[in-house]
């Protein structure tokens, strides 16, 4: 349960009057800021209400929201519906302990915006854990075709790739993109439209730093990726939570919801983290109300490759273009893509299809960003795309990966079915095991990984969702491994 944070507020915030001095809802906002970067306030704590700390601290009430407001944009506190303030989920316990008064006083409002946002690190030992999500196969990739192609490329002493390139990318792996992403996602781009970038992660952070400023609002899924949310609040923007159902998010959500919003960021081929599939009529409506309401959207691509059920529907890039929902000049759909998941992860590469109009104004902030990607992978990558390899080796996970995944559900009903509800994925390397009785998932998740496991709490993902259970990442393990850790997840659950 949350942890009131009650008077003793009255302890450690001692409003200062004075023309020489900040005013005071800046005041009370740089302490209660302070206190969640040094630890006072902790993740999850609940802040007393509006009305109890301006007579507690001898505040007006505007003056505390106004506080308290600037600090939900920015990430340090969530507003829960019904419920209250409270401090963020995923602000890092130990940085207080980290840093001084005096480090974090250096820190740029920039700077806390960052960190606020809480970027999750994972450790070597935490990826190589059974349920980890976001780990393919690896032991399945190709990796002598891999080398095969490395080495070509370096006999042939191409002194280019050890030189600076063009932050927009190699050219031919940009045609190697275009070329592949028109026949496996119908998208309707040339390379001359594609941004090669370190990851998603990277293309979600340019995205909010080139289009957003502070205030501006976003609408994102609840539950939704974590990534978009945690880049979005980086930059200082405002969030609008719109919940997800079988079919993803709701376009006729939005007027009501999530009005005058400047960016909706969806995932629409295979909803993260529960896994709908947004159907035509809503991909058509989000279209026609971009245009409408003159807003852009995010269109993360992420797992695209694997569908167990039947072909994929287009991108919603490739959509637009063929309806005629905008030019092409100023599309409005910006889709991300990434070779982590159907490649490998340490490989750092993805990939940004925008419309000609931003084109310019991301390559340059790019440079800025990191200069450009690593000349010798584009290469290597754009040979192993253009030879057929990709395509090869996303026919062959696809199957691989189904199977696996009918071997936990399996184990998971067998062991788990008086605990957890769980359905199979039409897409996508995990399943989603909802807790029957609604118990704290995060506990749950502690207890996993004290034990070995790595399962992710749903409840991570969630803004004002209120949902308990567990991601179960099947990828990287044999049937047999997966019923191993069924079964003994199992045991845990069953403690206690």
């Amino acid at each position: 349960m949350a942890r009131q944070a009650a008077g003793r507020f009255i302890g450690w915030f001692r409003p200062l009057r004075g023309e020489d001095q900040p005013s005071l809802q800046e005041q009370l906002y740089r302490a209660i800021r302070a206190g969640v970067l040094e630890g006072r306030l902790r993740p999850g704590e609940r802040l007393p209400s509006s009305r109890a700390l301006a007579e507690d601290l001898g505040l007006s009430r505007n003056t505390v929201t106004g506080a308290c407001d600037r600090l939900v944009a920015e990430g340090y506190l969530a507003a829960r519906p019904a419920s209250g303030l409270f401090v963020a989920e995923d602000m890092p316990e130990s940085l207080g302990r980290q840093v001084d008064h005096g480090a974090a006083a250096s820190f740029s409002r920039r700077g806390q915006r960052l960190i606020g946002a809480g970027g999750t690190v994972v450790s070597d030992a935490q990826a190589g854990r059974i349920f980890a999500i976001g780990v393919p196969a690896l032991d399945e990739f190709p990796l002598e075709t891999w080398r095969r192609l490395t080495n070509r490329r370096l006999r042939r002493a191409e002194r280019g790739l050890l030189a600076h390139c063009d932050p927009q990318g190699l050219p031919a792996l940009r045609q190697a993109l275009a070329d592949y992403l028109r026949e496996a996602r119908g998208l309707r781009c040339g390379p001359e439209q594609i941004l090669v970038v370190s990851g998603a992660q990277q293309a979600l952070d340019l995205v909010g730093r080139v289009l957003l400023d502070p205030g501006d609002l976003v609408a994102l899924e609840d539950p939704g990726y974590a990534g978009i949310r945690q880049a979005m609040l980086a930059v200082g923007a405002r969030l609008a939570p719109l919940p997800v159902d079988a079919q993803g998010l709701d376009p006729a959500l939005l007027p009501r919801l999530a009005a005058g919003a400047k960016l909706v960021a969806v995932t629409p081929s295979h909803q993260f983290p529960l896994g709908g599939t947004m159907p035509l009529p809503r991909r058509l409506a989000l279209l026609a109300q971009a245009r409408e309401q003159d807003f852009l959207i995010l269109e993360d691509d992420y797992d695209c490759e694997f569908r167990y059920a039947g072909p994929p529907l287009p991108a919603l890039q490739g959509l637009e273009q063929a309806t005629g929902e905008s030019s092409g000049e100023n599309g409005r759909v910006i889709h991300v893509g990434t070779f982590s998941k159907v490649l490998f992860p340490g490989l750092r590469l993805g990939y940004l299809a925008l419309p000609p109009a931003l084109l310019d104004g991301f390559r340059r902030v790019k440079a800025i960003a990191d200069g450009h990607n690593a000349a010798l992978p584009q290469a290597v990558l754009a040979d192993f795309i253009a030879e057929g390899h990709l395509a090869q080796h996303a026919r062959r996970m696809r199957k691989l990966y189904r199977q696996r995944q009918q071997a936990l559900l399996a184990a998971l009903r067998q062991h788990c079915g008086t605990i957890l509800d769980v359905q199979p994925a039409e897409a996508g390397l995990h399943l989603v095991a909802q807790f029957k009785d609604g118990r704290d998932d995060r506990a749950a998740v502690a207890a996993c990984e004290a034990a070995g496991l790595a399962p992710a709490p749903l409840s991570r993902y969630c803004i004002d969702r209120k949902m308990s259970g567990l991601l179960l990442s099947y990828a990287a393990w044999t049937p047999e491994a997966l019923t191993e850790a069924a079964r003994k997840l199992a045991a845990i659950l069953a403690k206690p």
